[in-house]
Parts: structure tokens; sequence; C-alpha cells
């Protein structure tokens, strides 16, 4: 009997699925019966976890101006910098963490990193996260931002477009190594504890804050880790979370340093042998307990391997349970609150605010979150946060591990509790686009996502149905033509909802969009697919009303790891429109074409 093609190229090839598959199909040619082989991994059978990490050295050859206290300019090096960068891959999403010893950056220098990324590998906004550890002695990158509205006499000189450049190379170049390197891994979460930190929000008898140490004050001294090991159970990385100023170096010191986050993550690599990414959190309030020292031969900081380093050391030992079935969830949504009356507010952050009349606006928070499995919940917010707002979101969060990661993706100043306002103090009067409500709207927009739309969203992202529909371009002009929004054409291709993919695509078989761009540009054209190695290399033909693309389809691995590239550019016009993905001349008929998760346009104008 002649065997149904798609058993030549399904994506698990066990034998004993095999077996069962050809009975039922001599069962179906014997009773008449046509019923469609369901596949056997649904929400129970995830796809393969995977995990890469990458530490690249970012530190300059030269001096350069250095950003935390005055402007000043660097005379050496005592410490070196760098990007660690972690890669997770569940077999859906696939989400980028990089951690740099910086201390802050322009949310607009976050937007044009995401956009490199998503041009280069189609990843989205959202499954990109850069998380700064903000020691205050590295150098600056980026354009000022928020920070030249506050403190507009320390940048008096130009912008260092040279260093900035440099370090978004290296973001990419590690991005590409890391996806590369992709491997089985598992993962575990935990719990620490540390006394390195102090609230340092210092309070006189008139009630008046002023910088310095305040051991009555609110804190957050616990330490959250997750652990990735490899598939041999030896670790691969570390990422801990603890809120610390990078502060254990005052303005006098001009050596670049990654202070106390870096001088601790190269302490714990040494003795685990794995990179350490170190997770800054809600430190708006929090101070290193040895705070500001002019030197580091004076900043205590080889005292912080003990205090904190060996302190992720017994939490990373107490993680005795890891997990190699990982399923990964990344969410975002916009807090508005108000923001000060009669502050300026840069040109180039127009999308992180909104009129609302009488010379009044809002601040538009972008809170990003991400969910591994049932119990562990990240979100951060590009803001220095006051200790006591994480520390009740952790508490009433329905996740057992709920992490707060901040100076992430930007930094829109700081944000206080509604309390400390009347203390007024540098982070109240100085450094904060806020008001008083801003505590208030941030934990209920958080916790509203928390308990509701991170939860309904994965359910939904799971268990995901195609119906095609209009596709039209997001905030940034990206039109994102996933298999949900497609329509399947032919006798073969299926949407595969556990994969979220077209598959089982032969020569008859096509997928067709329909989109509607709201003005004529020119896209680059990246498509996310996964393919046997021996099924690769098949003509595929990307068509529309106004050109086509054709090329071979490149190798991923196999069916079950998915990738990304460039495959062309197309000039599009605006309104509704189809695009086709089919298969090319000289298709072999034996083989697959492959399984298409998206194609994702991008707007040349936003790179």
């Amino acid at each position: 009997m002649k065997l149904p093609m798609a058993i030549f190229r399904y994506k698990r090839s066990h034998i004993m699925y095999i077996i069962v598959l050809l009975i039922v199909h001599y069962f179906t040619m014997q009773t008449g019966f046509a019923n469609v082989i369901e596949s056997p991994h649904g929400p129970d059978h995830p796809g393969i976890f995977r995990a890469a990490v990458v530490k690249i050295d970012i530190t300059p050859d030269q001096p350069k101006m250095l950003l935390g206290y005055n402007a000043r300019q660097s005379t050496g090096v005592h410490d070196r910098i760098y990007h660690r960068i972690v890669v997770l891959d569940d077999g859906i999403t696939q989400f980028v963490l990089v951690s740099s010893d910086i201390c802050v950056i322009s949310p607009s220098e976050y937007d044009h990193m995401a956009s490199l990324l998503l041009c280069k590998f189609g990843i989205v906004p959202e499954n990109f996260w850069w998380s700064l550890t903000h020691t205050h002695s590295a150098p600056e990158v980026g354009v000022p931002g928020l920070p030249e509205v506050f403190m507009g006499e320390r940048y008096k000189h130009p912008v260092d477009t040279a260093y900035t450049s440099f370090v978004e190379q290296k973001i990419v170049e590690g991005v590409e190594q890391a996806r590369k390197q992709l491997a089985k891994a598992k993962l575990g979460v935990g719990w620490g504890h540390s006394n390195a930190n102090i609230n340092r929000r210092g309070i006189d008898v008139n009630g008046k804050a002023s910088l310095g140490m305040n051991p009555d004050g609110p804190v957050d001294r616990r330490i959250g880790i997750i652990r990735i090991d490899k598939e041999d159970g030896s670790p691969l990385v570390l990422i801990s979370n603890y809120p610390i100023h990078g502060t254990a170096l005052g303005g006098a010191n001009l050596k670049i340093s990654a202070d106390v986050p870096g001088v601790v993550a190269e302490y714990v690599e040494e003795k685990t042998g794995a990179p350490l990414l170190f997770i800054n959190g809600a430190a708006g309030n929090l101070a290193p307990i040895y705070s500001t020292y002019p030197s580091v031969s004076s900043a205590h900081l080889s005292e912080f391997n003990v205090l904190l380093g060996d302190k992720i050391l017994v939490a990373n030992r107490q993680i005795t349970a890891t997990t190699d079935k990982v399923r990964l969830f990344a969410g975002k949504t916009i807090i508005e609150t108000p923001r000060k009356e009669n502050m300026a507010w840069p040109s180039g952050l127009g999308n992180y605010t909104r009129s609302i009349g009488n010379d009044k606006h809002l601040i538009k928070l972008p809170a990003r979150f991400l969910k591994i499995n049932d119990d562990i919940a990240v979100w951060s917010l590009p803001v220095e946060l006051f200790c006591e707002i994480s520390n009740e979101i952790r508490d009433r969060s329905p996740y057992a591990y709920t992490f707060y990661y901040g100076y992430t993706n930007g930094w829109l100043g700081y944000l206080p509790t509604a309390d400390e306002f009347k203390h007024g103090g540098y982070e109240v009067e100085i450094v904060c686009p806020y008001t008083p409500a801003a505590e208030q709207d941030v934990k209920d927009g958080i916790l509203n996502y928390l308990q509701g739309d991170l939860k309904d969203k994965l359910t939904a992202d799971r268990t995901s149905i195609n119906r095609p529909s209009l596709v039209e371009p997001d905030e940034a002009g990206v039109l994102v033509l996933s298999a949900e929004k497609g329509k399947a054409i032919g006798p073969d291709i299926k949407y595969m909802p556990e994969w979220k993919a077209f598959g089982w695509f032969q020569h008859k078989d096509k997928a067709e969009w329909e989109i509607s761009p709201k003005a004529a540009k020119a896209y680059t054209v990246i498509i996310e697919w996964s393919v046997a190695d021996d099924h690769s290399g098949q003509p595929f033909i990307l068509e529309s009303n106004a050109g086509t693309i054709t090329g071979n389809v490149g190798k991923s691995g196999s069916w079950e790891t998915f990738t990304t590239a460039v495959i062309g550019t197309l000039e599009l016009k605006p309104g509704k429109q189809k695009l086709t993905f089919k298969p090319g001349k000289n298709f072999d008929p034996k083989k697959a074409l492959l399984d298409l998760r998206k194609i994702i346009l991008v707007p040349n104008d936003l790179k």
C-alpha cells in the first residue's frame, strides 16, 4: 500500500507513532473513512526547551564620559564591563535578555536597539529586554533622553556615537552567536537573602529627605534567582535579581568599573564556572551599605563578594529541582499616569507621553512581562522604582516567584511612593517626572495584568486557533503575518496549533494573508520557519501585488527548531491586498517545503 506523504516529513520520528499511523491508515483504507490524523503534540507536549548564553566585553580602549554624578571623563579601567546575553527558546517563543554594565539609557536607545534585532532576526520587541546593572562608573551610551531635562549641565558635550554603535553592534553579534549555540537545557528557580543594601533616604528632624543612610527605612533584601542548566545538569547561566545602586564608587572615581553588580558577577562566575546576569531591582531608594567612596581602594568592593556574592551562591545551591518542560510567554501593557505640570519633555520621547488638554500630560510607562511555566512571573519598567512598590506587588502576586527587573528598556526617572513626596529630596524634587498618583497607577496596572491578562493570554497563546483575519501594522508600522491570521489553501497544508505554524506543506499548497499597509513603503521581509535538514533547499515564492521574492528554504536544524532569516525586500502600496507564500518552480514532490510560523514585514525606515 502507498504510505501518506506526511509520514516522511512529520515533525517527530517516534517509531510507535509511525506504527499507529500505519495501522490507522490501513483501517481508513479498508473502511472508507478519511479521518485526519491529529498531531500527538498538544499543550502537554511543549517544544524542546533550549538556551544559550554569551558574554561580550564592551570596555572602551580610550577615555569616555562617565554617566552618574557630575559630568566627568574616565582616566583608566579598574575592572572590565560586559554584555551578558541569554536566549531562551521553548519551541514557540524565543526570548532575549541582555544585562549590560551601563548606568542608564534613554527609551529611544532601547527602541533603536529593538528595531535592529527585529530587522535582523525577526525578534519582536516584547521578546527583547535590555536590562542595565546601573553602575555609575561606566560610559554614556546614546542620547541623554530624560536626564537632560533634569540635569542639563551634565550634557554639554557631544553624544558619543562611536561607542554607542560599538555597544549596539556587540549586542547584535552576541544575540546572533547565542541563537546559533542554542542547546537543550533545564530551568530551576529559587530565593535568597542578602543584607548588602540599605535605604538611602535619610530623614532629618524636619522630615526633609537627603541622600544618606536610613537603617530604619524600607528595604528589599530578597535575591530572586533563575538557573539554567545544560542537558547534563551542569550550570549554563545564573540570572540573579537584587536591588542595589551601583554607587559604592563615588563621583571622585574616574576609573571605569562595573561597581558592585559587576564585581559580584565576576566572583560568582569564578566560583560556578557559569556566567551570571546581574539584574537590578527596585533600587530607587536603596544603596550599597558602603557608598560613594572616592576610589576603588577605599570602596570595600571585595566585601560585597561576601555580603552578596556568597549569598547568591547559597541561593543557587538551594535550587535542587530543575525541569526541561519550560513554557515562555512575553507580554506588555501601557500604564498611564500624570506627568508633573510645567515640566519639559524630550522631543525624542514622544511615544512615551500624550497630551490630555489644558496643558496637562500623561506619561506612558511600558510594562513588560515574562511568565515561565505556572509559577514564575517577571515584570519590568524603565524606571528607578522605590522598593515598597515592588515589595507589595510581590506579596499580592498570584505567582510563587515574582521578580521585578528595574532599569530595563530605558530610563524614565525615579518613581517614588506617594508618601515620599512629602519628604522631598533628590529622588522626588530633581529626577522625578511623576505625581503622587504614580504609585497607585503602577500597582493597579501591574497587578491587574499579573492576576488577569497574563493568565488569560498564556492560555490563549497555547491554544491558538487559525482564524484568517486582516493584518494591520502595529504602532511602529510593522506587519506580523502570523500563521493564526493566515489562510491555508491546498490539499495537504494544515495549521498546527501546538506549533502556531502551517505544516504539511506540499507542492499544491499555499498560505495566504490579507494585509493593509498604511503607506507606500519598502519593507524588509523576514520569515520564521523550521525544516528537517534533508528537506531543506526547496524553492519558495512570496507574491504580492507589487512584486515577488524567490529563494530556497534554508536549514533550521530540525522540524522542532524554528529560526528566522531575511529573505528580501518588497515595495508595498497602501490599502488592502493579498500576500501569498507557496512552493516555487522545480519543487520536489517527494519532500515537504517547511513549517511556516510567521512572515514579518519591517519598514525600511524603521532601521
